[in-house]
């Protein structure tokens, strides 16, 4: 593992054309930048989740951050990869390569060990469904109190939600 600076994370992703909201680790206590590599299967195996959340039983795509904890649910990349129904709401293709790119913007917290990918989500999905252990990179903005964010930390960070719906 290794510490690089708030410029070299958002250097790549920019690089990387990351559309996601990356101003929430604004309003992370003392955030820390890191970059190491990790494979697809270390990555799954841990509490990590795609910025996409559905309905209670798994049936519909909800997009909407706004979305409170207890009408939008976390689903793992193992899961969803058994969802194939949500697959055209969430825009992925099995037949579609991916991993033209080895890269995987992550927010996680420390407190409760949650990962939120906030680039790298159809990558990491693609590893799922067709059971490939690719090698990435990760690039990872990490802190133990992520309580003050509004966008998809709220709704993925445990300690965040405690006593939230």
């Amino acid at each position: 593992m290794e510490i690089i600076t708030e410029r070299e994370f958002l250097e790549k992703a920019q690089q990387e054309d990351c559309q996601a909201d990356l101003s929430e680790r604004l309003h992370a206590v003392s955030p820390r930048y890191m970059k190491y590599v990790c494979s697809a299967d270390d990555l799954l195996r841990r509490k990590t989740y795609p910025t996409w959340r559905t309905n209670k039983d798994a049936t519909k795509y909800i997009g909407a951050y706004e979305v409170p904890r207890d009408q939008a649910f976390l689903i793992s990349f193992i899961e969803l990869a058994r969802k194939p129904q949500l697959f055209s709401q969430i825009k992925f293709n099995e037949r579609e390569n991916y991993l033209k790119s080895s890269c995987i913007i992550v927010f996680r917290c420390e407190g409760c060990g949650v990962h939120v990918i906030k680039d790298g989500n159809h990558r990491l999905l693609q590893c799922a469904f067709h059971k490939i252990s690719a090698e990435f990179t990760v690039y990872q903005v990490v802190s133990v109190d992520w309580k003050s964010c509004k966008v998809d930390m709220k709704n993925f960070c445990e300690c965040s939600s405690a006593g939230l719906p």
